[in-house]
Protein backbone atom coordinates (compact mmCIF):
# COMPACT_ATOMS: atom_id res chain seq x y z
CA UNK A 1 0.00 0.00 0.00
CA UNK A 2 1.15 3.43 -1.11
CA UNK A 3 2.43 5.69 2.12
CA UNK A 4 0.20 8.41 0.48
CA UNK A 5 -2.93 6.00 0.72
CA UNK A 6 -2.54 5.36 4.40
CA UNK A 7 -5.10 6.79 6.83
CA UNK A 8 -3.87 10.26 8.23
CA UNK A 9 -4.33 8.88 11.63
CA UNK A 10 -3.22 5.13 11.46
CA UNK A 11 -0.06 6.44 13.08
CA UNK A 12 -1.87 7.06 16.69
CA UNK A 13 -3.31 2.98 16.81
CA UNK A 14 -2.93 1.71 20.39
CA UNK A 15 0.38 0.42 21.09
CA UNK A 16 0.71 -3.41 21.85
CA UNK A 17 1.24 -4.13 25.64
CA UNK A 18 4.31 -6.07 25.64
CA UNK A 19 6.67 -3.22 24.29
CA UNK A 20 4.95 -1.21 26.91
CA UNK A 21 5.54 -3.70 29.39
CA UNK A 22 9.07 -4.40 28.44
CA UNK A 23 9.87 -0.46 28.94
CA UNK A 24 7.94 -0.34 32.11
CA UNK A 25 9.87 -3.34 33.44
CA UNK A 26 13.23 -2.17 32.26
CA UNK A 27 12.33 1.51 34.57
CA UNK A 28 11.78 -0.81 37.53
CA UNK A 29 14.50 -2.72 38.05
CA UNK A 30 16.68 0.13 36.88
CA UNK A 31 15.35 1.75 40.44
CA UNK A 32 17.84 0.92 43.13
CA UNK A 33 14.66 0.97 45.86
CA UNK A 34 12.85 -1.36 43.56
CA UNK A 35 16.05 -3.68 43.25
CA UNK A 36 16.73 -3.42 47.14
CA UNK A 37 13.19 -4.38 47.94
CA UNK A 38 13.22 -7.22 45.66
CA UNK A 39 16.06 -8.53 47.34
CA UNK A 40 14.87 -8.17 50.82
CA UNK A 41 11.48 -9.98 49.65
CA UNK A 42 14.00 -12.79 48.64
CA UNK A 43 16.10 -13.46 51.24
CA UNK A 44 14.27 -12.33 54.96
CA UNK A 45 11.86 -15.32 54.87
CA UNK A 46 14.84 -17.54 53.99
CA UNK A 47 16.92 -15.88 56.64
CA UNK A 48 13.94 -16.22 59.29
CA UNK A 49 13.45 -19.79 58.23
CA UNK A 50 17.53 -20.62 59.00
CA UNK A 51 17.50 -18.65 62.65
CA UNK A 52 14.26 -20.80 63.67
CA UNK A 53 15.39 -23.87 62.45
CA UNK A 54 18.91 -23.64 63.92
CA UNK A 55 16.80 -22.67 67.41
CA UNK A 56 14.81 -25.98 66.46
CA UNK A 57 15.06 -28.66 69.43
CA UNK A 58 12.94 -32.09 69.19
CA UNK A 59 12.23 -32.55 72.68
CA UNK A 60 10.04 -28.61 73.03
CA UNK A 61 8.40 -29.39 69.28
CA UNK A 62 6.68 -26.81 68.04
CA UNK A 63 3.23 -25.29 67.58
CA UNK A 64 3.46 -25.23 63.78
CA UNK A 65 2.21 -28.18 61.47
CA UNK A 66 5.01 -30.22 60.21
CA UNK A 67 3.86 -29.79 56.29
CA UNK A 68 3.74 -25.64 57.01
CA UNK A 69 7.23 -25.81 57.95
CA UNK A 70 9.01 -22.45 56.03
CA UNK A 71 5.59 -21.17 54.95
CA UNK A 72 4.80 -19.58 58.45
CA UNK A 73 7.60 -16.41 57.25
CA UNK A 74 5.07 -15.87 53.97
CA UNK A 75 3.17 -12.70 56.51
CA UNK A 76 6.90 -11.38 56.99
CA UNK A 77 7.38 -10.76 52.89
CA UNK A 78 4.01 -9.72 52.74
CA UNK A 79 4.77 -5.77 53.64
CA UNK A 80 7.79 -5.79 51.81
CA UNK A 81 5.95 -6.74 48.48
CA UNK A 82 3.41 -4.35 49.20
CA UNK A 83 6.49 -1.65 49.71
CA UNK A 84 7.46 -3.03 46.11
CA UNK A 85 4.39 -3.09 44.68
CA UNK A 86 3.86 0.96 45.63
CA UNK A 87 7.10 1.78 44.52
CA UNK A 88 6.69 0.36 40.73
CA UNK A 89 3.38 2.60 40.71
CA UNK A 90 4.34 5.51 42.43
CA UNK A 91 7.89 6.21 42.06
CA UNK A 92 6.84 8.28 38.40
CA UNK A 93 4.39 10.31 40.51
CA UNK A 94 7.62 11.66 43.31
CA UNK A 95 10.46 12.15 40.16
CA UNK A 96 7.68 13.58 37.22
CA UNK A 97 8.54 11.14 35.10
CA UNK A 98 4.73 9.78 34.24
CA UNK A 99 5.09 13.19 31.80
CA UNK A 100 7.68 11.68 29.84
CA UNK A 101 6.10 8.13 30.15
CA UNK A 102 3.02 9.65 28.53
CA UNK A 103 4.66 11.17 26.19
CA UNK A 104 6.23 7.98 24.81
CA UNK A 105 2.91 6.05 25.47
CA UNK A 106 -0.60 8.23 25.19
CA UNK A 107 -2.72 5.54 25.75
CA UNK A 108 -2.96 6.17 29.22
CA UNK A 109 -4.82 2.07 29.58
CA UNK A 110 -2.04 0.61 28.64
CA UNK A 111 0.54 1.91 30.03
CA UNK A 112 -1.68 1.17 33.76
CA UNK A 113 -2.41 -2.44 32.12
CA UNK A 114 1.01 -2.96 31.79
CA UNK A 115 2.39 -1.77 35.52
CA UNK A 116 -0.80 -3.95 36.72
CA UNK A 117 0.94 -6.29 34.46
CA UNK A 118 4.54 -6.07 35.92
CA UNK A 119 3.60 -5.67 39.58
CA UNK A 120 1.46 -9.14 39.78
CA UNK A 121 4.17 -10.77 37.69
CA UNK A 122 7.05 -9.75 39.90
CA UNK A 123 4.84 -10.35 43.08
CA UNK A 124 3.94 -13.80 41.98
CA UNK A 125 7.59 -14.86 41.03
CA UNK A 126 8.78 -13.29 43.87
CA UNK A 127 6.57 -15.80 46.57
CA UNK A 128 7.23 -18.52 44.74
CA UNK A 129 11.12 -18.36 44.71
CA UNK A 130 11.37 -16.67 48.54
CA UNK A 131 8.52 -19.26 50.10
CA UNK A 132 10.25 -22.34 48.03
CA UNK A 133 13.60 -21.11 49.26
CA UNK A 134 12.66 -20.76 53.03
CA UNK A 135 10.98 -24.28 53.16
CA UNK A 136 13.91 -25.90 51.66
CA UNK A 137 16.19 -23.67 54.19
CA UNK A 138 13.73 -24.59 57.13
CA UNK A 139 13.93 -28.47 56.43
CA UNK A 140 17.62 -28.14 55.75
CA UNK A 141 18.22 -26.25 59.20
CA UNK A 142 16.19 -29.04 61.70
CA UNK A 143 19.23 -31.26 61.60
CA UNK A 144 17.71 -34.51 60.28
CA UNK A 145 14.63 -34.00 61.46
CA UNK A 146 13.07 -32.44 58.14
CA UNK A 147 12.39 -33.50 54.88
CA UNK A 148 14.38 -34.00 51.76
CA UNK A 149 13.99 -32.36 48.74
CA UNK A 150 12.80 -35.83 47.41
CA UNK A 151 10.17 -35.88 50.14
CA UNK A 152 8.13 -33.02 49.67
CA UNK A 153 4.34 -33.80 48.31
CA UNK A 154 2.28 -31.91 45.91
CA UNK A 155 0.55 -30.40 48.86
CA UNK A 156 3.77 -28.25 49.47
CA UNK A 157 3.43 -26.73 45.68
CA UNK A 158 0.02 -26.23 45.91
CA UNK A 159 1.37 -24.57 48.91
CA UNK A 160 3.72 -22.35 47.12
CA UNK A 161 1.01 -21.52 44.29
CA UNK A 162 -1.50 -20.15 47.07
CA UNK A 163 1.41 -17.84 48.23
CA UNK A 164 2.07 -17.09 44.75
CA UNK A 165 -1.69 -15.74 44.38
CA UNK A 166 -1.60 -14.00 47.85
CA UNK A 167 1.29 -12.02 47.27
CA UNK A 168 0.21 -11.31 43.89
CA UNK A 169 -3.04 -10.01 45.12
CA UNK A 170 -1.98 -7.93 47.90
CA UNK A 171 0.31 -6.13 45.43
CA UNK A 172 -1.82 -5.42 43.08
CA UNK A 173 -4.24 -3.85 45.43
CA UNK A 174 -0.91 -1.87 46.65
CA UNK A 175 -0.83 -0.57 43.23
CA UNK A 176 -4.45 0.54 42.53
CA UNK A 177 -4.20 1.86 45.92
CA UNK A 178 -0.90 4.09 44.82
CA UNK A 179 -2.48 4.79 41.52
CA UNK A 180 -5.91 6.09 42.95
CA UNK A 181 -3.87 8.55 45.92
CA UNK A 182 -1.16 9.04 43.40
CA UNK A 183 1.18 8.74 46.67
CA UNK A 184 3.46 5.98 48.17
CA UNK A 185 2.65 7.15 51.81
CA UNK A 186 -0.98 6.23 51.72
CA UNK A 187 -0.33 2.52 50.24
CA UNK A 188 2.29 1.84 53.80
CA UNK A 189 -0.31 3.78 56.15
CA UNK A 190 -3.31 1.93 54.97
CA UNK A 191 -2.16 -1.76 54.08
CA UNK A 192 1.11 -2.38 56.29
CA UNK A 193 -0.60 -2.19 59.61
CA UNK A 194 -3.35 -4.30 58.71
CA UNK A 195 -1.09 -7.73 56.87
CA UNK A 196 1.18 -6.73 60.05
CA UNK A 197 -1.82 -8.08 62.53
CA UNK A 198 -4.25 -5.32 63.58
CA UNK A 199 -7.53 -7.09 62.25
CA UNK A 200 -6.33 -10.44 63.00
CA UNK A 201 -6.48 -9.52 66.48
CA UNK A 202 -9.93 -8.37 66.27
CA UNK A 203 -11.69 -10.49 64.26
CA UNK A 204 -12.83 -12.79 66.81
CA UNK A 205 -14.72 -9.25 68.09
CA UNK A 206 -15.72 -8.39 64.66
CA UNK A 207 -16.31 -11.42 62.32
CA UNK A 208 -16.53 -9.49 59.48
CA UNK A 209 -12.73 -8.13 59.42
CA UNK A 210 -12.25 -11.60 57.74
CA UNK A 211 -13.58 -10.03 54.22
CA UNK A 212 -11.05 -7.19 54.43
CA UNK A 213 -8.33 -8.37 51.79
CA UNK A 214 -5.47 -8.80 54.60
CA UNK A 215 -7.67 -11.65 55.99
CA UNK A 216 -9.38 -12.98 53.26
CA UNK A 217 -6.65 -14.39 51.71
CA UNK A 218 -4.46 -15.15 55.29
CA UNK A 219 -4.89 -18.72 54.58
CA UNK A 220 -3.51 -19.03 50.93
CA UNK A 221 0.11 -18.40 53.24
CA UNK A 222 -0.51 -21.35 55.42
CA UNK A 223 -3.12 -22.77 57.88
CA UNK A 224 -4.49 -20.31 60.68
CA UNK A 225 -7.35 -23.23 62.70
CA UNK A 226 -9.85 -21.99 65.06
CA UNK A 227 -9.09 -17.85 64.23
CA UNK A 228 -12.66 -17.83 61.87
CA UNK A 229 -10.72 -16.63 58.66
CA UNK A 230 -12.12 -17.50 55.11
CA UNK A 231 -11.45 -20.95 53.70
CA UNK A 232 -8.37 -20.52 51.07
CA UNK A 233 -10.60 -20.61 47.86
CA UNK A 234 -13.51 -17.94 49.09
CA UNK A 235 -10.71 -16.12 50.62
CA UNK A 236 -8.67 -15.87 47.24
CA UNK A 237 -12.35 -15.22 45.36
CA UNK A 238 -13.06 -12.30 48.12
CA UNK A 239 -9.26 -11.24 47.77
CA UNK A 240 -9.85 -10.97 43.74
CA UNK A 241 -12.94 -9.49 44.15
CA UNK A 242 -10.94 -6.44 46.01
CA UNK A 243 -8.33 -6.49 43.66
CA UNK A 244 -10.33 -6.34 40.89
CA UNK A 245 -12.27 -3.33 41.39
CA UNK A 246 -9.94 -1.17 42.97
CA UNK A 247 -7.71 -1.70 39.83
CA UNK A 248 -10.96 -0.55 37.70
CA UNK A 249 -11.15 2.30 40.10
CA UNK A 250 -7.70 3.12 39.37
CA UNK A 251 -7.62 2.39 35.65
CA UNK A 252 -10.81 5.09 35.24
CA UNK A 253 -9.34 7.58 37.44
CA UNK A 254 -5.86 6.64 35.72
CA UNK A 255 -7.16 7.32 32.00
CA UNK A 256 -9.40 11.01 32.94
CA UNK A 257 -7.44 13.01 35.27
CA UNK A 258 -4.18 15.12 34.61
CA UNK A 259 -0.70 14.08 35.02
CA UNK A 260 0.29 16.43 37.81
CA UNK A 261 -0.33 16.12 41.30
Amino acid sequence: MDESMRPPFSHTRAPKLKPVFAAELTKALSLRSVQATFLAVLIMPAALSLASGLAFTPDRGGSIPFESLGFETAGFGQPLVILLAALIMGTEYLDGQLRTTLLATPRRGTVIAAKFFLVGILAATTGLCAIALSVVVKHASLRGHGLELGEFSSGTMLNLLGVALNYALIALIAAAITAITRTIIATLVVLIPLVLGVTISLVGVFPALRFLPDLAGLQLLMPYPGVGLLDPLPGALVMTSWATVLMFIAWALFRRRDVEG
